[in-house]
């Protein structure tokens, strides 16, 4: 009998650990949830346009996300992009199929690598630097006092952020693209392994517009979703600082696993 109590007890506190876990997601999906719409709300009513205060954020912010960034980006494309280019047009020739290189270009550069690649690098580079600042601000009552003077920390903090990961993400996610297909083509003429104008025309051959938009939805879609997460975790600090360092690793691991099943959800999506 006690054996049975025992193990009766233990899936007891299992069921309890699996409910709060549960719970807590529910929670913070919620939380997520709100602060999507309320940034969406403020961005649709076009009133931060005219405040220099919002848009002085907002310059600073695509600078720092965007234009410090882009030296990194051309660099992640010339090694990584270069290389995949350059192996998928080894294969196309193996298996005697040119018209391989377009297919493939599109669906695993363009589509999946270049929007995927450039989302992880924001968030090592700029997630970080998103919760350190926010969480830094929540511990010091900088919220508070901005609600107090009557001004919206949707609208001072937390828009001007998520407007720079997501026009950030698009811009460095075309410059991949370009950059990667570019130096990989020429890097296949250099090796004499194909002709550069041949290159590019099996390239545009496999190209569509569906391919393109699906890409600059990524682009968009991910660093933004990101973005959100990582105003969440850096507004749950409240204000205790020492909580700053769990609630970054919580941010860009969350968005992480979060872009993970987003693109394999997207994929399942359109793959119906």
């Amino acid at each position: 009998m006690r054996i049975v109590q025992t193990y009766l007890r233990g899936w007891h506190h299992r069921a309890e650990h699996v409910g709060e876990v549960t719970l807590n997601i529910l929670v913070g999906i919620q939380r997520v949830v709100r602060l999507l719409v309320a940034i969406f709300q403020i961005f649709l009513s076009m009133r931060w346009v005219s405040r220099p205060a919002v848009m002085n954020v907002v310059f600073r912010q695509v600078y720092f996300t965007g234009v410090q960034s882009l030296p990194w980006i051309l660099l992640i494309a010339l090694g990584t992009g270069a290389l995949a280019v350059y192996n998928i047009v080894l294969f196309a020739k193996r298996v005697q199929d040119l018209s391989l290189i377009g297919s493939l270009m599109n669906g695993i550069l363009v589509q999946e690598m270049a929007p995927f690649l450039v989302a992880i690098f924001l968030l090592a580079r700029s997630g970080v630097a998103v919760v350190t600042e926010v969480g830094h601000m929540q511990s010091r009552g900088e919220d508070t006092l901005l609600r107090s003077l009557g001004i919206s920390p949707y609208e001072y903090l937390y828009m001007p952020r998520v407007l720079a990961f997501s026009l950030c993400g698009l811009v460095l996610t075309f410059v991949f693209v370009v950059v990667s297909i570019w130096v990989g083509g020429l890097l296949v003429s250099w090796t004499h392994t194909l002709n550069f104008s041949t290159f590019l025309f099996e390239v545009q051959r496999g190209s569509s517009l569906e391919e393109v938009i699906t890409m600059m939805g990524k682009g968009i879609l991910y660093p933004m979703l990101s973005c959100v997460i990582l105003l969440h975790q850096g507004s749950c600090v409240e204000h205790d600082p020492n909580q700053i360092p769990v609630r970054v690793t919580q941010g860009v691991l969350g968005a992480l696993v979060f872009i993970l099943l987003l693109d394999v959800a997207w994929v399942l999506i359109w793959s119906v």
